[in-house]
């Protein structure tokens, strides 16, 4: 009589019932990693380039222009230098009496909006030192958009002394 059979190494020194715990294992694992970069991949859309209307600029665009009035901004990967960027989009929504009062003042409500963002360092890296930066709101409503109901602006950050920005600020909140 021969002996056919070749040796089966590890795998076939484990039980059965051991073989089937290690393959499910490993089927989990891999389904697990698979969900994980799918929410990563879905969760941080990529933002595109180019020229950008204000109203449409999202948290994390990296601009080329550094004044806060523009129709239109230039993004540009944050990895290049860019005096600012978007990281938060505000809600300026006032009481209507509130809003009479204030003169129709939003630029000097979202900025205040802004800085205040800046101060607790929402969608902001928490190791930033807010001191050497400052923030102000773009992409500011109009007195008429703000009465149709159009009451969101844009946050950017820019550092204090002017110098460029060479990296990417903006940390999305979970």
């Amino acid at each position: 009589m021969s002996d056919d059979t070749a040796p089966l190494g590890w795998w076939g020194k484990l039980p059965s019932w051991a073989r089937v715990g290690l393959i499910a294992f490993g089927v989990v694992v891999i389904a697990l990693s698979a969900v994980v970069a799918f929410r990563v991949a879905t969760r941080v859309p990529a933002i595109p380039t180019g020229l950008t209307a204000a109203a449409e600029l999202r948290p994390g665009s990296c601009l080329a222009e550094s004044a806060l009035d523009l129709d239109e901004y230039t993004v540009v990967p944050c990895g290049q230098p860019h005096p600012q960027q978007v990281f938060a989009t505000a809600d300026l929504e006032l009481d209507d009496d509130l809003y009479a009062l204030t003169g129709g003042a939003l630029e000097a409500f979202g900025d205040a909006v802004c800085d205040r963002y800046l101060e607790y360092r929402l969608f902001l890296d928490e190791d930033l030192d807010k001191r050497d930066y400052s923030a102000g709101a773009i992409a500011l409503p109009s007195p008429g958009d703000y009465a149709a109901g159009v009451t969101e602006t844009r946050c950017v950050i820019a550092h204090d002394e002017g110098a460029d920005l060479v990296e990417d600020l903006y940390r999305p909140m979970p």
